[in-house]
C-alpha cells in the first residue's frame, strides 16, 4: 500500500521520464516523438504519452487517429476507481503510444481545472496496458503547474529532459522549470537546445537566429546541453504528414542530431 507522501514506480517500466519546457511553442512534442522513435530504432521498447490535454500534438506527429469502436479498446475508469488497465496502447514506428488527442476531436478545446488535470493524467498513464518497457515518456504540457505537480508528488521518475530554444525569454521560462524539478527532488537529465539554428533548404548554410544572450547566467547555465537541434522546414513538414524525420529523413542533420540524443539519452540511464 503506498504510504503519504511516498513515490509509487510504474510496474514493468524501467525508465520513467518525462519531456518538459518552461514556455510552448520551443518543439517539446516533436523533441519526444523523434527520441522515442530513435530510441526504438536502437531496439528499445518505448512508450510515449502525450499528456498535453490542451494542445495534443503526437497522434499527428505519428500519422494515427482515435481508434475504431471494437479494436481493443475499453473506457477509462472513473477517477479514484481501482482496477487494472483497460486500454491498450497503439503502436506506430515501434512506439507504444496514448495520448489524450485519442479522446478529442483535433479541433476540439479542452480546458479542465488544474486539480483535475494531474488526476486525469495520473489515471491515464495507470490506464493503459504499457506491457514491459524500457523507456516511458511523458510528453507534458508547458509550465510548471499541472500535471506536473501531481506526477512530481506521486510517482518516482528517472529524470527530466528539458527542450528550449536559444532565445532568453525561452530560457528564463526554462530555467522556471529547471527549478521546480529540483525542488521535487526529479533528476534533470539535460537540456535539448532546438531550433539552433536555420539551415537554408537550398544552400544548406547554418544561419543563427537568436541573437547572443545578454542576460545574467542562471541556473540552466549549469545543465548539460545533450544536443542542439537545427531549424529545418523539413522537421515541420515531416510532423505534418505524420513522419517524424528520423524515419522521414533519416540522413538530415536534424535526424542526426535525434539519433545522437537517443544514445546519450540511453548511457545516461545506464543503459
Amino acid at each position: 500500500m503506498q504510504r503519504p507522501g511516498q513515490r509509487v514506480r510504474l510496474e514493468h517500466v524501467a525508465h520513467l521520464v518525462m519531456v518538459a519546457s518552461g514556455k510552448g511553442g520551443v518543439g517539446k512534442s516533436t523533441v519526444s516523438v523523434n527520441l522515442a522513435v530513435a530510441l526504438a530504432q536502437r531496439g528499445a521498447r518505448v512508450g510515449l504519452l502525450d499528456a498535453d490535454a490542451y494542445g495534443p500534438s503526437v497522434p499527428m506527429m505519428l500519422g494515427v487517429r482515435k481508434p475504431q469502436a471494437g479494436a481493443g479498446w475499453g473506457a477509462t475508469l472513473p477517477l479514484g476507481q481501482r482496477g487494472g488497465p483497460t486500454l491498450a496502447p497503439l503502436e506506430r514506428f515501434g512506439v507504444r503510444i496514448m495520448s489524450v488527442g485519442f479522446f478529442i476531436g483535433e479541433e476540439q478545446a479542452v480546458a479542465p481545472m488544474p486539480d483535475v488535470l494531474g488526476l486525469m493524467v495520473r489515471q491515464l498513464l495507470h490506464s493503459v496496458a504499457w506491457g514491459e518497457l524500457d523507456y516511458l515518456l511523458l510528453d507534458l504540457p508547458p509550465g510548471t503547474a499541472e500535471p506536473q505537480s501531481t506526477l512530481c508528488r506521486e510517482l518516482r521518475f528517472d529524470g527530466v529532459l528539458l527542450v528550449t530554444t536559444p532565445q532568453d525569454i525561452a530560457r528564463i521560462d526554462t530555467a522556471k522549470a529547471l527549478a521546480m524539478f529540483q525542488a521535487n527532488q526529479v533528476p534533470v537529465l539535460g537540456v535539448v537546445e532546438n531550433m539552433s539554428g536555420f539551415i537554408c533548404p537550398h544552400c544548406g548554410q547554418r544561419s543563427d537566429i537568436f541573437p547572443p544572450s545578454e542576460r545574467p547566467r542562471t541556473q540552466l547555465d549549469d545543465v548539460p546541453v545533450l544536443v542542439s537541434v537545427p531549424l529545418d522546414p523539413v522537421a515541420g513538414r515531416s510532423g505534418d504528414q505524420g513522419q517524424p524525420i528520423v524515419v522521414g529523413v533519416p540522413h538530415s542533420p536534424v535526424a542526426l542530431a535525434f539519433t545522437a540524443l537517443a544514445a546519450r539519452f540511453a548511457a545516461l540511464l545506464g543503459d
